[in-house]
């Protein structure tokens, strides 16, 4: 991958990871598509890329992070850990799955975003059920078990999060806070764990599109999380997964020809 290669991925990670249409899955979409990489690398690059638009995450709820770290709202806190906790039912059987996809041609991965990202869309046209929101211990569980769901690239995690959480009764403006706040320690220990049992990307390339996602996601956070809160983007997630099933059909043709 050469360096504006690098800096296109990490600007759109910037922009993408705020808005509900799976950043992984559109920065896996891209690379496969456009730039020709292979699956596993598309993948390695874009797990590492969510470092950078950790560390913009982490310092906009700040404030919410240190009243955790300080017990000030411990309901909230079991809240989270159960979600966190929960999340492993389903992202590990996931990524096991990602794993086998990997093996076979990288188009064949394309092929799932595409129609991920196409149940993501469809997924944003549900609108919640009216009742009272609570931090219990089953609306954290499930909330958990949906989470765990973006492992697959082309399923959003925000979105899916987030319209658990709608479904559950929750708020928007609450649904996407408790959505963004789990991020942080859910994104650190796929990180932390993506690391330990597989290679990582770090060069000079890589780098500078950490830095770049970092940077312009903290830059936009605010702004685009407002639009996050007002758009609905299921259009958007059909379009771009209509089109990786068109390359990846495209692409499966020449080779079985």
């Amino acid at each position: 991958m050469d360096l504006w290669q690098a800096v296109v991925l990490g600007a759109l990670q910037g922009i993408f990871e705020w808005l509900p249409v799976s950043s992984q899955g559109q920065m896996m979409g891209l690379a496969i598509a456009f730039f020709k990489l292979s699956a596993e690398y598309a993948l390695r690059y874009a797990v590492m890329l969510h470092a950078g638009t950790l560390l913009a995450a982490t310092i906009y709820f700040r404030k919410e992070l240190a009243e955790l770290l300080q017990l000030k709202n411990k309901q909230l806190l079991k809240f989270l850990l159960i979600a966190l906790a929960s999340t492993a039912i389903t992202a590990i059987p996931c990524y096991l799955l990602l794993k086998a996809i990997l093996s076979y041609n990288p188009f064949f991965l394309l092929l799932f975003i595409g129609l991920f990202l196409i149940l993501t869309g469809i997924s944003q046209k549900s609108k919640g059920i009216k009742k009272r929101a609570e931090l219990t211990k089953i609306n954290a569980f499930f909330l958990g078990l949906a989470q765990g769901l973006s492992v697959l690239p082309g399923i959003s995690r925000s979105g899916i999060t987030t319209a658990t959480l709608l479904f559950e009764g929750f708020k928007p403006e609450q649904a996407f806070r408790l959505s963004f706040i789990l991020s942080i320690p859910s994104i650190l220990l796929a990180e932390l764990a993506f690391a330990a049992f597989e290679s990582v990307v770090i060069d000079f390339n890589a780098i500078v599109a950490l830095l770049v996602a970092f940077l312009l996601g903290f830059l936009l956070i605010d702004f685009l999380l407002k639009i996050a809160k007002r758009a609905s983007f299921s259009k958007f997630c059909i379009a771009f997964g209509s089109l990786y099933i068109a390359i990846a059909l495209v692409e499966a043709t020449a080779i079985f020809q």
